[in-house]
């Protein structure tokens, strides 16, 4: 290799690094959750990191909620993707199950309130969010993708709101989205339920806007949160102030009152052993 050549490739590898820093910039990054965002365009990719299955317990959801402020309030930011690191795999399982089974008053009612904080902070964003659906999304998967304004989902996965298999039941601010989005007899039923749609149903119900092959969720995704970013804001954003306002209106009015609803409802003994069964079941298919 002559010298001229020596030199110039480690110089070209550091052009393109140069290049690649200019084009995207990672905001922040921990074990759980990684930010990266475009510069050119102005999108910024949320992905769900939390191994195994992304659930969500009060950390996990500060996080999450702390991110989409910084990103609300970084005026270079037009558009949020949220997508899993287990591509092709889980989604989201949902709430931390563990936060639930046994735990004091004081612990769940501080849960509750990081659910309560992050459904405010991501479904009230004025900015456009879409969810690229990449693997299984049942209880709060399905609720991280309701808050959503756009959802594209892997075919062949499942999502729902399934809580009632577990003696619970979803608050009345995801019902409402669930209402609002496949409409109120559909949403009866999956909510009473427990129902998980499989892509195709989801798609159907009006649940999910698009599925497609595990290789175009992330791809399509992108493609439709550019177009929607160049919406003019603040047009986009009273907007969606006026589609969501009144429901984040009450729940921040009776946000004391929700904590001690659910603290109620989880603590029941028969909530409990239903819960502990279905930890138990989860230790049989580990073995």
């Amino acid at each position: 290799m002559s010298l001229s050549r020596r030199f110039l490739l480690p110089a070209r590898r550091l052009l393109q690094q140069g290049l690649q820093t200019e084009c995207c910039k990672r905001l922040s990054s921990n074990q759980n959750l990684e930010v990266e965002h475009e510069l050119e365009t102005g999108l910024a990719t949320v992905t769900l990191a939390k191994a195994p299955v992304n659930s969500l317990d009060g950390e996990f959801l500060t996080s999450i909620s702390n991110t989409f402020k910084k990103l609300e309030n970084d005026s270079a930011v037009k558009g949020i993707l949220v997508a899993s690191k287990f591509h092709g795999g889980v989604y989201s399982a949902g709430l931390h199950i563990f936060d639930l089974f046994n735990r004091s008053d004081s612990h769940v009612s501080e849960f509750w309130r990081c659910v309560q904080e992050w459904y405010l902070d991501v479904f009230g964003c004025s900015k456009p969010v879409v969810a690229a659906i990449n693997g299984q999304a049942p209880a709060g998967g399905c609720a991280m993708a309701l808050v959503c304004d756009y959802r594209v989902m892997q075919e062949g996965k499942i999502i729902g709101l399934n809580e009632t298999q577990l003696g619970i039941t979803a608050p009345f601010y995801l019902a409402d989205l669930m209402t609002a989005t496949v409409g109120a007899r559909k949403s009866r039923l999956a909510l009473q339920l427990g129902y998980l749609f499989s892509s195709q149903e989801a798609l159907n119900a009006g649940l999910v806007d698009e599925v497609v092959d595990l290789d175009s969720v992330i791809p399509r995704a992108r493609e439709q949160l550019l177009m929607m970013s160049k919406v003019p804001q603040p047009a986009f954003h009273i907007t969606k102030q006026l589609l969501r306002g009144e429901t984040m209106k009450v729940l921040k009015a009776t946000r004391e009152q929700d904590i001690a609803n659910f603290r109620s409802l989880i603590q029941m003994p028969f909530v409990q052993a239903v819960i502990g069964k279905y930890l138990e079941s989860l230790k049989q298919k580990k073995k």
